[in-house]
């Protein structure tokens, strides 16, 4: 495996390598490489926040809560609903130009009452009171810290139930980031714009091609499967300031599309962009066992990753997956990748078992 992955424990971040047991010896060189680029990004960010908040306990931390209080929720139906929450004080850090598409991360949010933390993972997305709608937030504007988050309400999930409940307003305390996944840092790499978001469509192609044609490193592409709240992974890389360079092929599956909210119009703005090809699958149409039949018909076998590359070309029609990350509910994750074990990964299973997927290019995320 060529990526380094980080395993959360409340208050400190706990490094476990995702081992293959055969590995060639260009891939033991990469990966050596790859694990000391990363590494130092890390530290260096680490440092300057351990360092900061000497100074500084208002910026937000993987080892203090900073207070946040409840700017605008918004119920999509009865069980799902947007939050957006303002710190007290403005973070002079832009987190999300900080941690770009090379991070997957979340933030601890603590539920006082009953001392537990859950972790969320944010979008770069904020409320617009004059036009109602939410928008995302444009290369440079971190929205003054803002964070946003798309929460279901379980039956058993004390901290969701608890944030639902919350008047507008209200105080909450938040600590992070922490890190869930992490890709090989491309060093001097161009920053990828989001300007294809905003634009109009007729310029749309010619600006892409544009934008590829700069790029230092060869771009690789994932395939990434979701289920329910679990697709704000694929969003935050596809929507973070520099979002992924590559191609992610995207199977999604939900009650219906309806549970997505204002996020299905952002879903379908990206993958006329070409940034995503995107595969939705709808319990409310097809049966369980029909759902994983037509995913299994559209898996792409794993491909080699061949490390820094210099820039070739770029593909958006067939893609080349070099890693398949995995997020949802745990009978969504078992049926796609096998049983996953709290903290530990398991075997590869399911249906990327059957299509030649193994430990070496999937990833569980909880």
């Amino acid at each position: 495996m060529l990526w380094k992955n980080y395993v959360l424990s409340s208050s400190r971040i706990t490094p476990r390598l995702h081992k293959s047991p055969r590995k060639s010896s260009f891939s033991k060189n990469f990966f050596i490489t790859g694990c000391l680029l990363t590494v130092g990004a890390v530290s260096s960010y680490l440092t300057y926040r351990y360092t900061s908040e000497r100074e500084n306990k208002h910026e937000l931390s993987p080892s203090y809560f900073v207070k946040y209080k409840i700017s605008h929720k918004r119920d999509i139906d009865s069980s799902h609903f947007l939050l957006e929450v303002t710190p007290l004080f403005k973070q002079k850090v832009n987190i999300w130009s900080l941690m770009t598409a090379e991070n997957l991360w979340s933030v601890e949010i603590k539920q006082p009452e009953v001392m537990v933390v859950r972790n969320y993972t944010p979008l770069p997305l904020k409320f617009n009171p004059a036009s109602k709608e939410i928008e995302i937030l444009k290369d440079g504007d971190n929205a003054d810290g803002k964070l946003s988050f798309y929460i279901k309400k379980y039956e058993n999930g004390e901290v969701a139930r608890w944030l639902h409940h919350l008047p507008k307003g209200h105080i909450i305390e938040i600590r992070g980031p922490f890190i869930d996944y992490e890709f090989p840092h491309l060093p001097n790499e161009l920053k990828r714009s989001r300007y294809c978001l905003y634009m109009d469509n007729r310029n749309e192609r010619s600006n892409n091609i544009r934008e590829n044609s700069q790029f230092i490193y060869q771009p690789y592409d994932i395939m990434m499967f979701t289920a329910g709240t679990g697709i704000v992974t694929a969003l935050q890389l596809l929507l973070t300031e520099s979002p992924f360079r590559g191609t992610i092929k995207l199977f999604h599956t939900d009650k219906n599309i309806k549970q997505l909210g204002p996020l299905y119009p952002i879903l379908l703005r990206l993958q006329a962009s070409n940034r995503v090809q995107l595969k939705i699958f709808e319990t409310d149409r097809q049966t369980k066992q029909d759902v994983l039949k037509s995913i299994q018909k559209s898996i792409t076998k794993p491909y080699p990753y061949k490390g820094l590359l210099p820039f070739s070309n770029v593909n958006n029609k067939n893609i080349m997956p070099v890693l398949a990350l995995v997020c949802g509910p745990e009978s969504y994750i078992s049926s796609i990748s096998g049983r996953k074990y709290a903290l530990n990964q398991g075997p590869v299973g399911g249906l990327l078992s059957k299509e030649g997927w193994n430990s070496d290019n999937v990833y569980k995320l909880s």
